[in-house]
């Protein structure tokens, strides 16, 4: 069981805080004394009003009891598996991995206050028992333009950040539209808001003049959501300050590499019970606790018995939430089928995203399948196309059109294959950034998603970041994208979901998934973006490989490539395709029991500790032993 001690940020501040700390450590209170410039007993014990809510004195005091509560933590026991901090509290977590001493810490927090301090006439709303979809609705609907998301803490709790005036204004407002709760934080600035540009931008100066250590322990960034790297922490922490704190989609990922508990390094317990809360959106129950990789039991329970792993816990949580799904799984019917059409209804309606294939058809034909499946599921389903994207990039004239055909009808998710190229073809950019906005928060939003399929971890990186500028300028001049869907287009990668197919010739999905896992990393860590990596899998064998590997999603091909049953042995293969028709799938006539049955008995093989993931050159481990 994995634990990550996590650092509130300011508002965590209380009479009294680092009791028993001070005495304990005088060496750092004295040094953090002459930092600071005022007494940090002074400062903890709160008994003035204005040193306990001013910023350039609040910060630094936070910083240094939670340096000292992390001293004597170390003491007590062995350093975690993940550090992270909430706002202020990243810093924390970041002098705690090592990457700056004490001293350091305290000037660089003693900075950031001051520089924020100066953007006075700002203010922040706490709402509680509002989804955040609902609560971005009634901004729009009240044209709160000027105000931005400013922490996402949890499912139905979001701190909003913009004018005073306007953030007071909203409260009674968001109440009435069904908020269970709407509370003014006792701030004088808008934090993690587009109101922090300028002390952004001074602080990122700031920034570098500092020496960071390479992290010893990973620290979770607030802008990506991810571990931090040594080259982009500096850009990260002054992006921060503008930045919406993403500890939503924090907690998601230390609870999908394996984190079962967390230690609240600090004053109060306020991100303790945030986890706690969450925990049931989070984490199995016992029988079907996730290990460390992508959220998956591998072992056994007390007593012998094995672990029941769960396949709605497989994959990314992300993947099922953003595709409404019940699986992170996908499913592709072949159009040419009888009654394809009816069958991806059937998959969609059981919680896996099923994309229908129309290569070859004639175009009324995939009108007619796009019109049904329209009709039967409605816009909110997970459904949508599969397409040859080299096709499109040929100038197959009949495939650009069709693109034209899904937007029409509302088609809010395509497949593509890709193969070996590089990139996009612009009219699959075109369909992915149709129709994108700024919600009322500032956030870029594309509601079209393409999950592109590719040959190798190398061709994934463009397709991680935004579209070349010389792509867009195309598809501006020809009115193929608005001015204002082009600059969204700019902060927004071209797929967020990109996976392998390892079929062809060369190393298997034990050399290529993790190739591909550090691209995406890395693609996170210089532009923020929300990226997941799945891996297209033919056997149960596969498809828990994937997952142990650290696969967000898969999509389901049993049988092989070709929809064909394999008659080779049941082995883990060199390529990582292990062929299982012993398990009953390759034979299965449907998308949807096809892609349950692979999820299924993937679970089966990891709760049963089937030890099948060998290198190339190992002895195969026999299925079932």
């Amino acid at each position: 069981m994995s634990v990550a001690w996590i650092f509130p940020g300011q508002g965590a501040q209380r009479q009294g805080m680092g009791a028993g700390l001070l005495d304990r450590y005088p060496d750092m209170v004295a040094r953090a004394d002459e930092i600071i410039g005022v007494s940090l007993r002074r400062l903890c014990a709160g008994d003035e009003e204005r040193l306990q809510h001013d910023t350039r004195y609040v910060q630094p005091a936070l910083f240094a009891v939670a340096a000292l509560a992390h001293r004597a933590a170390l003491e007590e026991g062995p350093a975690p598996a993940y550090l992270a901090g909430h706002s202020l509290g990243e810093l924390a977590a970041l002098h705690a991995a090592g990457c700056f001493d004490f001293e350091t810490g305290l000037r660089i927090v003693r900075r950031r206050g001051e520089l924020m301090a100066r953007a006075r006439g700002g203010g922040m709303l706490a709402v509680v028992g509002m989804p955040i979809e609902r609560l971005r609705e009634v901004l729009a609907e009240e044209g709160a333009t000027d105000v931005d998301l400013a922490n996402h803490n949890s499912p139905d709790q979001v701190v909003l950040s913009g004018p005073e005036d306007s953030v007071r204004a909203l409260a009674a407002v968001l109440r009435g539209a069904g908020a269970g709760k709407c509370v003014l934080l006792n701030v004088s600035i808008a934090a993690h808001s587009r109101y922090m540009a300028f002390p952004a931008a001074a602080f990122a100066d700031y920034l570098g003049t500092v020496d960071f250590a390479p992290p010893r322990v990973p620290v979770i960034s607030n802008v990506t959501a991810r571990p931090h790297r040594p080259e982009t922490l500096p850009d990260l922490l002054a992006r921060q300050v503008r930045s919406p704190v993403r500890w939503w989609d924090t907690m998601v990922y230390l609870a999908e590499r394996g984190v079962r508990d967390v230690r609240e390094i600090g004053p109060g317990q306020v991100l303790t019970k945030l986890w706690r809360k969450a925990e049931k959106h989070l984490i199995p129950s016992a029988s079907d606790s996730a290990g460390p990789a992508g959220g998956v039991s591998i072992g056994r329970a007390p007593g012998g018995e094995p672990y029941r792993v769960r396949t709605e816990r497989l994959g990314a949580a992300t993947f099922r939430r953003d595709y409404g799904t019940r699986l992170a799984c996908a499913a592709l019917e072949n159009a040419s089928a009888a009654g394809s059409a009816d069958e991806v209804t059937r998959t969609a309606r059981r919680g896996v995203l099923a994309f229908l294939g129309v290569d070859g058809l004639p175009a009324g034909d995939v009108e007619r399948a796009v019109q049904r499946l329209r009709r039967d599921l409605g816009p909110a389903a997970p459904y949508g196309v599969a397409l040859d994207g080299r096709r499109v990039a040929g100038g197959d004239e009949v495939d650009q059109g069709r693109v034209g055909l899904f937007l029409r009808y509302g088609v809010r998710f395509l497949h593509v294959t890709l193969g070996h190229l590089t990139q996009a073809p612009p009219e699959l950019v075109r369909f992915r950034f149709a129709g994108a906005y700024r919600d009322a928060a500032g956030l870029p939003v594309a509601p079209n998603r393409l999950v592109v399929r590719v040959a190798a971890p190398d061709l994934v990186e463009r397709l991680m970041r935004p579209p070349a500028e010389p792509l867009l300028a195309e598809l501006s001049a020809r009115g193929a994208l608005t001015p204002a869907e082009v600059e969204v287009a700019r902060g927004l990668p071209v797929s967020e979901d990109v996976c392998l197919d390892c079929s062809s010739d060369g190393p298997g999905l034990e050399v290529r998934l993790p190739e591909a896992l550090r691209r995406r990393d890395e693609a996170v860590a210089a532009c923020g973006h929300h990226i997941r990596v799945g891996v297209v899998c033919a056997t149960p064998e596969a498809v828990a490989a994937a997952f142990v590997l650290g696969a967000d999603f898969v999509v389901a091909a049993p049988g092989g490539a070709d929809g064909r049953a394999s008659a080779r042995s049941p082995f883990l293969a060199v390529g990582g395709q292990a062929e299982a028709a012993h398990v009953g799938t390759a034979h299965v006539g449907t998308a949807h029991v096809q892609a349950a049955r692979l999820m299924e008995a993937a679970a089966d093989l990891l709760g049963r500790r089937l030890t099948t993931l060998v290198l190339p050159g190992a002895r195969p481990v026999p299925a079932g032993t």
